[in-house]
């Protein structure tokens, strides 16, 4: 098995689609519709990567980004987006972002985020 990553999104067609994909590539999945789930997910869980959308209803991916590094600063944080334009490379690094999925995003951009 590969590695264990937690996805993060509101939308449930996204996290079917990216979940799939993910356990097809060979990796474990968790998927949970809101960043408010976090903590008791990790307290369960050693997770690798987190890949999160942007733009919820409870936080920003921003926010999930910046809990997750303070907690876990090995776990790697990916944020899923349409307008990437929203986050500089100075601010990524700040939040602890790895980097940037843009939407609609391209399965060979996913393997190479989880193969790193």
């Amino acid at each position: 098995m590969g590695k264990k990553v937690l996805i993060i999104d509101d939308q449930p067609d996204i996290l079917e689609v990216l979940t799939e994909i993910i356990e097809i590539l060979d990796h474990e999945v968790v998927a949970i519709s809101s960043g408010n789930n976090l903590d008791k997910k990790f307290q369960t869980n050693d997770f690798d990567i987190v890949i999160t959308d942007y733009q919820m209803p409870d936080m920003t991916g921003v926010d999930i980004a910046k809990k997750v590094k303070s907690k876990y600063p090995d776990t790697k944080v990916y944020i899923i987006s349409g307008y990437h334009q929203l986050l500089s490379e100075e601010k990524m690094c700040e939040y602890g972002v790895s980097g940037l999925l843009d939407k609609p995003f391209e399965i060979e951009e996913l393997k190479r985020i989880l193969n790193a």
